[in-house]
This record gives structure tokens, C-alpha cells and sequence, in this order.
């Protein structure tokens, strides 16, 4: 399963978001303020050494003596406790004095000589390898005659000032946290009141809004901007409710026409039958009345043969073949014209009323085509049928007719030019569960954005032409909404088109 990330609420977010700036801006002020006090404590350091390296270079200058330096040494350390260790040495790195005395006229790594300039003071913390305590080093210039001749090295004990820098950033901590976390507390407090319930009531009644439901106005006595969105809310709902009155009214509208359209094509098509019924019941009814006007004549001088007494025995048989002859012609043309109306009859039946039937697809598929012989007769197309005939179908076959025509309508009208030979073809193959029937034409073919509009309602490439644009999208609500079944259309410019239905196989309920 895909993951899926947890959204956080506005109000957290919001939240989130001041509280990490105050933090920063805590953290901020902690850094400046740690910042400054060392600055004051290091001035401090530069103050104090700059008093005792006054003394130590008066009393060098003036009597040259280690001894005097080395009391000086004494005294501060006796004035001052948290002056650790004192060392005054020249630019080699010799001792010339030193608190502790032991290492006077020993010489220093010179790695660890350093010689400030005339007037500067170096202040440096030792790491804690170096003493028990936080310590820091003082170095101030050694000056002789205005020339700097070495340097005066004091270790301080800087226990006080670590201690007054933890406790000073510790309590900068602690009151940002304070601040951090109350103002955390209001802002959410603030939020939920003026932000998160107004927010809150207008989805309830977006969601009411959703589900139909009547909505009372909204007023919320908050921010004026919330105000503003809850009186576009109300503005909205009051338009959707307008809105939604227009566009009951147009659906509505679109249904009937749809259904007069819809119609129309339906009495369209009973046109046709029409016509194919007079055509097609025309020649078998007609040959038989010319059957039977010619027995008439032959009975009439089969008579007067008779009443003269001149009748022969071969003209007596003569007329009993032509009797015979006369009356197989008449049955068969009547059976033909019989069979012709019962067709029809079924066809015009099923599209004008809609009940589901078992039918023979085959048969049905046949008549179909008959009836639309009037039009095929005007073309130089054929239609061939290729279905299984023991193959039975329980569906709605007015809805299959109208389809049917359809398609063979479409590709008279926009497959072919005139005096074109061409095929139509309808191919049914019968599948576990479903029946697949084919209608292909070797016509002229669709492009992609023909091809890809094929079934929208009032598109037709012979708009000049009288043409609706309704044919197809009949067909196709009649394949979907009717048959229960799916249609795809194939077609390449040139090439002709395949249409594939998709009929499921229902079984006739038993009453």
C-alpha cells in the first residue's frame, strides 16, 4: 500500500511556525548576548593585566632588576588569588622571572613564544588539560626605551565568569522557553477561537450545502476578514442555490428535446420500413396478380372452348398445367409477401415499443437489412451477414434495429461517394459470456479527431449536408443505457472502420 502522508491542521502549522521563529529568535539573542558578555568579560581581563604589566614595566624599565619584578610577581598573586601563575620573558623565550621559581632562566618551547605588538594585549583560554579550573592566558607586551623586548604571561582563574556566562545563557534558556511556550499556548488558544471555529463552521456547512440541505446564514463576530469569507459563503450558497434552479431547468429542458430527438430518429427510421415494406411487398404481389389475371384469360378460353364442344383431351391438360403452374407461382410470391409483412411487422413492432424478447439473431439481423434495401438499391453496397443461425438472443431487439440502421445509415452517408462499390459487413461471434458483433465497412475511414468525437452529441463532418449529428450518439446510448453493453469504434483514414458491441448473454425470466 502506497504511504500516505499525514496532513498537518493549519493550526499546527501555524503553531509550528511562530514557535520555531521565536526559537530562532531566542537562540538568536542568546548568541549576541554570550557574544557581548565575553567581550566584557575579555575587556575586563585586558583591564586587569594592563594594570599589572603598568607596574611590572616601570619597575623593569626603571631598575632593570629580576628581583623587583619578581616581588612585584608576589604581590599580585598575594592581592589577587585568581592570578594563578605569572612569567616575564624576552623575545628568545628566556625566563627572566617567574612566580614560580623554579623555572626562571629555563628557556620556552618555541612554539608556545608569543610576542605581542606594542600595545596589545592577547587574551586566550587553555584547555582544561592544563588545570583543574577553566583558566585563560593573558599576554601583554615586555617595553624597554618604547621597544617591545619580550612579554608579561599571566594565567587567570576564570571560574567566575564561566560560571556567571553558564548561568546567564541558562537563564536567557529558560525565560526564551517560557516565552516560546506561552506565547505557543495563545497563539493556539487565538487560532482555535478566531481561525480554526470559523473554519470549522463553514465546512459543516459546505458539507450541508453538499448534501442538499438548507443552510441558515452565517455571521461570525471575528476577524473582518473571516467575516468577509462567511458573507462570500453566504453570497455563494444563495447563487449555487440560483444556479442549481437553472440548471434543473435546462436538464430538463435538454431531456425532453432528447427524447423529440431520440423520437424523431425512431419515426425516421419506421419511414424507412415503410418505404422497404411498399418496395419490397411490390414485387411478389404483383407478379402474383399477373399470375392471376393470366388464368383468368386462360380459364375464359378454356370456357369457350368448352361450350363450342370442339375441347380436346390435350386441351383439357394443357389447362390443368397452366393451373398448376398459375398456382405455384401465386402461393409462393403470397408466402414471399407473408413472410416480407411479418418481418417488417416485428421490426416496426420492436421500434416502436421496448420490451426485452428472445428472438433469432440471425432472422432478425436479415430483416434489418431487407428493410433498408430502398436505400442499399440507390448504392452499389451489398451487406452480408455472418451469424450462426441457431444463435438466440434475450435483449430489446427495437433498441438493436435502431442501432443497426444506424451504423449502415452512417456509413451510406459518410463512407463512401457516390456510384462506390463497397462492403458492409455484420459478423457475430458467440463468446462464454457475452456475444460480440462486428459491423465493418471498406469505406474512406476517420481520422483520430473524427474518430476521437465519433459518439459526441451534434458532431458530423456534413453539417452543409442536413446532418444532425445525432445518429451516432443514439447508437451509443442505445448500446450503453439499452443493451447493457459497450461499443468501440476502429478506424484508420483510408482503411474503413470496425465497430465492436459487446452484448452480455441474459437468460428470459420464467413467469
Amino acid at each position: 500500500m502506497p504511504f500516505m502522508q499525514k496532513k498537518i491542521s493549519l493550526q499546527k502549522r501555524i503553531v509550528f511556525l511562530i514557535t520555531s521563529v521565536t526559537v530562532v529568535m531566542v537562540s538568536t539573542m542568546m548568541v549576541f548576548d554570550t557574544m557581548s558578555l565575553n567581550q566584557s568579560i575579555r575587556e575586563a581581563y585586558v583591564s586587569q593585566i594592563s594594570g599589572m604589566t603598568i607596574a611590572i614595566n616601570g619597575r623593569y624599565e626603571e631598575s632593570r632588576s629580576v628581583t623587583d619584578v619578581q616581588q612585584i610577581f608576589d604581590y599580585i598573586q598575594y592581592k589577587n588569588s585568581r592570578v594563578l601563575e605569572l612569567k616575564l620573558y624576552g623575545n628568545n623565550g628566556l625566563i627572566l622571572a617567574a612566580s614560580d621559581r623554579a623555572v626562571v632562566g629555563d628557556r620556552l618551547d618555541p612554539a608556545s613564544v608569543v610576542i605581542p605588538k606594542q600595545d596589545q594585549t592577547l587574551v586566550d583560554r587553555l584547555p582544561m588539560a592544563h588545570s583543574n579550573k577553566p583558566v585563560v592566558r593573558l599576554i601583554a607586551p615586555l617595553q624597554e626605551d618604547g621597544g617591545v623586548v619580550g612579554a608579561v604571561e599571566v594565567i587567570f582563574d576564570s571560574s567566575e565568569e564561566t560560571k556567571l556566562l553558564k548561568e546567564r545563557t541558562k537563564l536567557i534558556l529558560i525565560v526564551g522557553m517560557s516565552i516560546a511556550i506561552v506565547l505557543s499556548a495563545l497563539l493556539w488558544l487565538i487560532l482555535r477561537k478566531v481561525v480554526i471555529r470559523p473554519l470549522k463552521k463553514l465546512r459543516e456547512a459546505a458539507v450541508i450545502v453538499k448534501q442538499g440541505g438548507e443552510l441558515p446564514k452565517l455571521h461570525f463576530q471575528t476577524s473582518p476578514e473571516i467575516m468577509e469569507v462567511s458573507e462570500a459563503f453566504n453570497d455563494m450558497v444563495t447563487n449555487l442555490e440560483e444556479r442549481y434552479q437553472e440548471l434543473q431547468y435546462a436538464l430538463n429542458t435538454l431531456q425532453i428535446t432528447q427524447d423529440q430527438l431520440v423520437q424523431s430518429e425512431k419515426m425516421g427510421a419506421l419511414g424507412n420500413l415503410v418505404a422497404g415494406v411498399s418496395h419490397e411487398i411490390n414485387t411478389p404481389i404483383g407478379i402474383g396478380v399477373t399470375a392471376i389475371s393470366y388464368l383468368d384469360q386462360k380459364t375464359k378460353d378454356f370456357r369457350n372452348l368448352y361450350e363450342t364442344g370442339k375441347m380436346k383431351k390435350s386441351d383439357l391438360e394443357q389447362f390443368l398445367s397452366v393451373i398448376g403452374e398459375t398456382n405455384a407461382m401465386v402461393q409462393s410470391n403470397l408466402e414471399r409477401a407473408s413472410s416480407l409483412v411479418r418481418s417488417f411487422k416485428q421490426i416496426s413492432v420492436d421500434q416502436s415499443v421496448e420490451v426485452k424478447r428472445t428472438f433469432q439473431l440471425r432472422e432478425y439481423l436479415e430483416g434489418i437489412v431487407a428493410s433498408l434495401k430502398p436505400s442499399l438499391k440507390k448504392t452499389r453496397l451489398r451487406v452480408d451477414v455472418y451469424c450462426d443461425e441457431r444463435l438466440n438472443l434475450y435483449t430489446y431487439p427495437g433498441a438493436l434495429s435502431q442501432i443497426i440502421t444506424n451504423l449502415v445509415m452512417n456509413s451510406l452517408n459518410h463512407a463512401y461517394a457516390p456510384e462506390e462499390e463497397g462492403s458492409l459487413c455484420l459478423r457475430v461471434t458467440e463468446q462464454q459470456d457475452h456475444i460480440l458483433l462486428a459491423y465493418s465497412d471498406d469505406g474512406k475511414g476517420m481520422t483520430q479527431t473524427v474518430l476521437d468525437q465519433i459518439f459526441d452529441p451534434f458532431f458530423t463532418t456534413s453539417r452543409g449536408k442536413g446532418g444532425t449529428g445525432l445518429g451516432m450518439n443514439i447508437a451509443y446510448n442505445l448500446v450503453t443505457q439499452s443493451l447493457n453493453a459497450t461499443i468501440q469504434c476502429f478506424s484508420t483514414l483510408g482503411q474503413g472502420s470496425l465497430f465492436i458491441i459487446t452484448i452480455p448473454k441474459e437468460e428470459e425470466s420464467e413467469l
